[in-house]
């Protein structure tokens, strides 16, 4: 399957949204406002990874859809208030343990996850820059799951919702207009 642009992609996913869960299409929220941007921003102490910026001009997170709807199964999509606040968070964590860190103040959470996951978005100047991965406040022996760029997750997810194929153990449903995740 040829590589969609993430705008491309976030309207393919808009599109079946409508299709074929239009409640949770209608429960997502506007887009962010440029002062809500620009608090990420702060709190990153860095620009916007274009990607980001435009994944939070489509909706600002998952807002009040029930089940939330997540960027990548199990992983629902956060609004810049709760990026912030996690954020806020996990570097309050790591100054509480000097000795063992496990965030990174440029990392970005972009989706939560169940216990103390979540999806961030790597906004550190190095070779991992606009990298995705699933971070955890937990004591993970295994090196995290990574991706190239938010495009790539979104693609997947994308192709997870359209053609019903599995996607980080888990398969979309579709019930009553609503997308959820289940395990597969």
């Amino acid at each position: 399957m040829p590589h969609m642009s993430f705008s491309s992609t976030l309207a393919a996913i808009d599109g079946w949204l409508a299709e074929y869960a239009p409640l949770t299409l209608r429960d997502l929220p506007p887009p962010a406002t440029g002062a809500e941007l620009a608090a990420v921003r702060a709190q990153l102490g860095v620009d916007l990874i274009k990607d980001v910026e435009e994944l939070l001009r489509w909706h600002n997170g998952a807002g009040r859809a029930t089940p939330a709807f997540c960027l990548a199964p199990g992983y629902a999509f956060l609004g810049t208030a709760d990026m912030i606040a996690l954020s806020r968070r996990r570097v309050a964590e790591d100054e509480a343990r000097p000795m063992w860190r496990t965030w990174n103040r440029h990392w970005l959470p972009v989706a939560a996850g169940r216990r103390g996951k979540c999806l961030a978005v790597d906004h550190s100047d190095s070779d991992s820059h606009g990298n995705v991965l699933v971070s955890s406040t937990e004591d993970g022996r295994d090196f995290p799951k990574t991706w190239p760029d938010l495009g790539a997750v979104l693609a997947r997810s994308h192709e997870a919702m359209r053609y019903g194929s599995r996607f980080m153990k888990s398969r979309r449903t579709v019930l009553d207009g609503r997308l959820d995740w289940e395990e597969a």
